[in-house]
């Protein structure tokens, strides 16, 4: 066999070398791709999971606040329900929510009120607000065997030392609606304070105003802002704010938004 030339096999030597380094190159970049979509598919899902996990606990909560407000009791001294904002400098947080359920917060489908034509009691309220020491959870206050009768509707001052005090009992029972509350630092006080992004907006209606102006001779009983134009016939809504954050890896703020009312006969004094 006659011997190949040098000069032939180093050129063909080295043109192996060149498509080996090539093929290794492209290689590495297909590698390098398909790790990046293997990361992408893998922050997607995780994103896709966790807003569902934020979902389903804005739903679960969402829901226990509606029903307990369509279900409350009201009359002409006590609409129902009760928004206390705390004050803190120059803000006001409304995150706190007072509802008149005996049912739920007696944990009796069959428990009424103890005076359905005056004032509350307060084992007969159930209380939404973030929790006082930790304001990532939105939770459910009730206040077993309290049976003191609590403050007038239009006694802000009042109903809010009851719940400071409350919001700290040792005899209260909570129930934590979900821990992914975004929080917030509230600034320029002397203490920065941690705030749960909840918001709650009630409206009532007629208004207490109207009410005012009625008593103060200003306004005829018929005048007031009845609903649906039927003499008597009140509404109390309200409408819940809640900012969720996914979790520690995902921590986008998710907004959620509900209302729910209640409905019910005023009698003229």
């Amino acid at each position: 066999m006659p011997p190949v030339p040098v000069g032939r096999v180093l050129r063909h030597r080295g043109m192996t070398l060149l498509e080996l380094m090539i093929a290794m190159t492209i290689m590495v970049m297909v590698v390098g791709a398909l790790g990046f979509l293997a990361k992408g598919v893998e922050q997607g899902f995780e994103y896709i999971e966790s807003h569902d996990t934020v979902t389903q606990h804005a739903r679960v909560a969402m829901q226990r606040i509606e029903t307990a407000v369509r279900e409350a009791t009201a009359n002409s001294e006590f609409p129902g329900i009760l928004v206390v904002p705390k004050d803190i400098a120059s803000w006001s947080f409304p995150d706190t929510l007072v509802v008149w359920n005996p049912a739920i917060a007696q944990d009796d489908p069959d428990a009424v009120a103890a005076d359905p034509d005056g004032l509350p009691q307060f084992d007969e309220l159930v209380i939404y607000c973030p929790d006082a020491t930790d304001p990532n959870e939105l939770v459910e206050i009730t206040l077993p065997k309290d049976v003191r009768t609590v403050p007038v509707a239009t006694d802000p001052t009042t109903w809010n030392a009851e719940i400071r005090a409350i919001k700290r009992s040792p005899r209260r029972e909570t129930v934590v609606l979900t821990d992914l509350v975004r929080s917030c630092t509230v600034e320029g006080v002397a203490v920065p304070q941690q705030r749960g992004a909840v918001r709650f907006v009630s409206r009532q209606c007629p208004s207490q105003e109207e009410f005012d102006a009625y008593t103060a001779g200003k306004l005829a009983w018929e005048d007031l802002t009845w609903v649906q134009g039927q003499t008597e016939f009140c509404q109390a809504w309200v409408r819940i704010e809640l900012q969720l954050v996914p979790g520690k890896e995902v921590q986008q703020v998710v907004p959620f938004l509900g209302s729910a009312a209640l409905y019910y006969v005023h009698k003229k004094p």
